[in-house]
């Protein structure tokens, strides 16, 4: 199971809800910008080729990971392990809009993206637990369950973010720590029967 395929154009409405629960309104509204032609995107992740490392923690190595492209990142993401269970607020911002082809540093997909969601609160211990959006100061919403499991494109363990109350089971987030205290993330949307897609990339740090 490939889970690296971009959200083809058709099913985004059909999601908006659930892409609305998962990541904040700016994050569903930043997929119905107009998306990139598929060439020039392909083009700049075939050129970003470069090693993608986290040095730095906190915001900086939010900074990092938002010069990094889309195939040095995923390299990034394939040699880290799972890492520590993730616990208390983590800070959050998102990378790119995968289904669009729109990287964080574009202003109107940064402005939108960071509107609303900022971050994940934990409630785990060493093997998982649940979680709480944070969309506002003292605002936490859509519970998701997390713990340890294979990922998809590898087989090898990551941590997993499932929210079977609030969007149906559609979003899965899956993490692994790239540097202390430091998780790199995809965001999938998934239909039972069907491969799961892939729409952002984010970051979480303390």
């Amino acid at each position: 199971m490939n889970i690296a395929s971009i959200v083809p154009p058709a099913p985004r409405l059909r999601y908006s809800r659930a892409l609305t629960l998962a990541l904040g309104a700016g994050a569903a509204l930043a997929l119905s910008l107009p998306c990139a032609p598929s060439h020039g995107a392909v083009s700049a992740d075939v050129a970003a080729v470069e090693t993608c490392e986290v040095r730095s923690g906190g915001e900086q190595a939010a900074e990092e990971l938002k010069r990094c492209g889309r195939v040095s990142f995923d390299a990034l993401f394939a040699r880290a392990s799972a890492g520590r269970m993730p616990y208390g607020p983590m800070r959050g911002q998102v990378l790119r809009c995968s289904a669009c082809g729109l990287p964080a540093a574009d202003p109107a997909f940064g402005l939108l993206a960071g509107a609303v969601w900022h971050g994940k609160v934990f409630r785990t211990d060493g093997r998982g637990g649940h979680l709480y959006q944070n969309v506002g100061p003292g605002l936490q919403v859509i519970r998701g369950e997390v713990g340890y499991a294979a990922y998809p494109d590898d087989g090898r363990e990551a941590i997993r973010v499932v929210h079977p109350q609030d969007t149906g089971g559609l979003v899965t987030d899956w993490l692994r720590e790239v540097r202390p205290g430091v998780y790199a993330g995809v965001a999938t949307l998934t239909e039972p029967g069907l491969q799961p897609w892939r729409f952002a990339d984010f970051v979480l740090y303390r």
